[in-house]
């Protein structure tokens, strides 16, 4: 693996609804202060509102990719033509960001070291309520990376295949070629994942598997703004069932035991041969 010997021009690639749009317009402030010269694709599957959200994107000086869409948020097909659209923008790295990260100061440094043939993973820290929407100056001091990843202090360390699970979409980066690559090879994020879970997951796995490097790439840090979530994600049952069950016959086990398990505690799914079946109604948890 060779480091890149020039500054490669950078395309950021996000998903977002008008839900999300306040933490869109957060994340293009931390861009412009600290990736600059970075393209920005935002991908819009369609949602009331998103049309609006696209002329303004487009307005602002992003690239809006509209996406025809029902009602199961098809994230896995829309962070692929994402990435196709950037590779076709002229981007030689692609960095996948949440909606809800904000990039700090470093975070295009470090991943531009990236080797060629490698998937980079940086670290990221989520903020709390107080915070609200930082001024991106702010952010390096409020630096606190999610424990559940330990990132070297420097430089990069490179996963081994049975840390699959380390993998995450929140911010992850890699080359244009090395898209086109995986596109090719095994189509990039499994589209056949609709709605929330387990697509990640699988994209990390199956790298892996196929042993491309996967490393964690020291100091490129992005910073997750704060909104309320429930744990577990019992509004997303029914897409976890549905993706945890293509998971598992893929791979031969669910993924999130744990949230199966709490799920099985509170009467919402029961065991049904090596996999859960829904036996409740989660709105009424």
């Amino acid at each position: 693996m060779t480091p890149a010997l020039h500054a490669p021009s950078m395309a950021v690639v996000t998903v977002c609804t008008p839900g999300r749009a306040g933490h869109l317009r957060s994340q293009r402030r931390a861009l412009s202060a600290h990736l600059p010269g970075a393209r920005h694709v935002v991908v819009l599957p369609e949602r009331p509102g998103s049309a609006e959200l696209a002329a303004e994107l487009a307005e602002d000086g992003a690239d809006p990719l509209e996406l025809p869409a029902g009602p199961d948020l098809p994230v896995a097909r829309c962070r692929n033509l994402g990435g196709d659209r950037a590779v076709e923008l002229g981007a030689e790295l692609l960095v996948f960001l949440d909606v809800d990260c904000m990039p700090g100061p470093a975070l295009g440094s470090r991943y531009r070291e990236l080797p060629s043939d490698a998937v980079g993973l940086g670290p990221v820290t989520y903020l709390p309520e107080s915070v609200g929407a930082p001024d991106p100056a702010e952010l390096r001091g409020l630096t606190d990376p999610h424990p559940a990843r330990p990132f070297p202090e420097q430089g990069m360390r490179r996963l081994e295949p049975e840390e699959f699970g380390m993998f995450w979409s929140l911010s992850f980066a890699l080359h244009a070629d090395l898209w086109a690559r995986l596109r090719t090879d095994f189509g990039g994020f499994d589209e056949q994942y609709t709605g929330y879970g387990a697509e990640d997951t699988d994209f990390g796995r199956r790298l892996l598997y196929r042993r491309v490097p996967v490393l964690l790439v020291a100091g490129a840090h992005a910073y997750h703004r704060w909104h309320a979530v429930s744990d577990p994600p019992v509004e997303h049952l029914e897409d976890l069932l549905r993706n945890g069950a293509h998971y598992a016959e893929r791979w031969g086990e669910w993924p999130a035991p744990g949230w199966f398990e709490e799920f099985e505690r509170r009467g919402l799914v029961r065991r049904e041969g090596d996999g859960w079946v829904a036996s409740g109604d989660p709105a009424g948890a």
